[in-house]
């Protein structure tokens, strides 16, 4: 069907360029491919990391750029309609008519004043987001890692600070913590089978391998356990947890718990280990406590949010969904929830209330998002990937100043 819209408008300028993502190995296969489907068109062999910038999960994937080299559609816009959409757009691209480009997100619903507060651009797809929370005086810091496999570090204000490609490969995930209380934030990159403690240069000061064949592995969370000032890194691997402390050593290991399917921490003496459908606190010494929960049918805890009058509420997700962020998005002083899906960010109010929706125009995979303070006031800030766009802080927009006003 391409090629024949192609033909039928190629003395127009439109051209059809297939890209390869097979791997090196599988390239020379393609000729046959081609022939055999009787496909002629021009092949680009982009290798298995696809193209910088362009973002996408799977194959069959359709971009169109207008001439000028600007994005003038994505995947998610021809799905199911590829003659329709094609159709809609292509007389006035060939037109060479100025691309207004596709609408990449949009608020639908916010809190009064709830705006983009800062953008960076991004050259490659981001793995994860950590924030390092100030200490000491200091402020936030923003982490990244992508899939190029780069640790960057931003200011509280979107100013890139550093970028440091890893030696490791492996890692996906980023959490940040002061763990020795110097001031300084460190770096946790881990993967489902342990993880690397790093400072701002990328430099390992050491290595955690909790493999485990039969389960992964998972950071439950960080908090000074012992008193002493530092910070210990609390881990599942498989059904045993441990608790790491701020130098590559053991504080201690629970291997009595059976049918382990996550941990969470909430202090120091809060440690929810769920075995199974109960939930179970263990001390800040990694003892099973008497307090326990029930987990509904088959979902797996994942925070509380506050105490009521009736009891805790706590927060529970499918061991299908994307994990739940928790954060306070309108400054009352409640935790809200943040639920991530394909195209689409909600943030949820204790009550239900809807405080914020996001749409995402690119809704092949599901935007990765944290809740943070930037700025120090009440009210958390939302930092988020946004395909085909870049790293956004969102939050309440602060008035412009007179000399602002002045200078437009």
């Amino acid at each position: 069907m391409l090629q024949d819209i192609e033909k039928k408008h190629k003395d127009e300028g439109l051209t059809l360029l297939a890209l390869s993502i097979d791997a090196p190995e599988d390239q020379a296969r393609i000729p046959a491919y081609l022939k055999k489907n009787h496909l002629d068109c021009r092949v680009l062999l982009a290798g298995e990391e696809g193209v910088r910038g362009y973002t996408f999960s799977a194959a069959s994937s359709m971009f169109v750029i207008d001439r000028k080299g600007l994005l003038a559609g994505f995947p998610s816009q021809f799905y199911f309609r590829i003659e329709e959409e094609l159709g809609r757009m292509l007389p006035d691209l060939l037109a060479g008519k100025p691309t207004q480009g596709p609408v990449l997100w949009s608020i639908r619903s916010a809190p009064p004043g709830f705006g983009e507060l800062w953008r960076e651009p991004l050259d490659t797809k981001l793995t994860s987001i950590a924030i390092a929370q100030g200490s000491k005086g200091l402020r936030p810091e923003i982490g990244t890692l992508d899939e190029a496999h780069h640790l960057k570090r931003y200011s509280a204000q979107g100013v890139l600070e550093s970028n440091v490609e890893l030696e490791d490969t492996r890692l996906t995930g980023l959490r940040a913590a002061d763990l020795d209380g110097d001031g300084t934030p460190e770096w946790i990159a881990f993967n489902d089978t342990g993880l690397q403690v790093l400072d701002g240069s990328g430099h390992v000061y050491w290595t955690y391998d909790g493999y485990d064949p039969t389960r992964s592995f998972e950071i439950g969370g960080i908090a000074d356990l012992d008193g002493d000032g530092a910070r210990e890194i609390v881990v599942r691997s498989g059904d045993t947890v441990s608790a790491l402390r701020n130098v590559p050593r053991v504080l201690w290991k629970n291997e009595a718990l059976v049918d382990v399917k996550g941990v969470r921490v909430e202090g120091p003496n809060s440690i929810w280990v769920q075995s199974g459908q109960t939930v179970r606190r263990l001390d800040a010494h990694g003892r099973v406590t008497t307090d326990s929960f029930q987990a509904p049918g088959s979902a797996l805890f994942t925070g509380s949010l506050e105490s009521s009058p009736s009891g805790p509420l706590r927060l529970f997700q499918w061991l299908t969904q994307q994990a739940a962020a928790t954060g306070d998005l309108d400054g009352d002083g409640k935790k809200d929830f943040l639920i991530r899906s394909n195209g689409w960010l909600v943030v949820y109010a204790q009550d239900g209330s809807i405080l914020l929706s996001l749409a995402i125009a690119e809704n092949q995979t599901s935007p990765t998002a944290v809740f943070a303070d930037l700025d120090g006031n009440p009210g958390d800030e939302l930092v988020v990937e946004i395909p085909n766009y870049g790293l956004v802080a969102l939050g309440i927009v602060p008035p412009a100043t007179p000399a602002q006003n002045a200078s437009k």
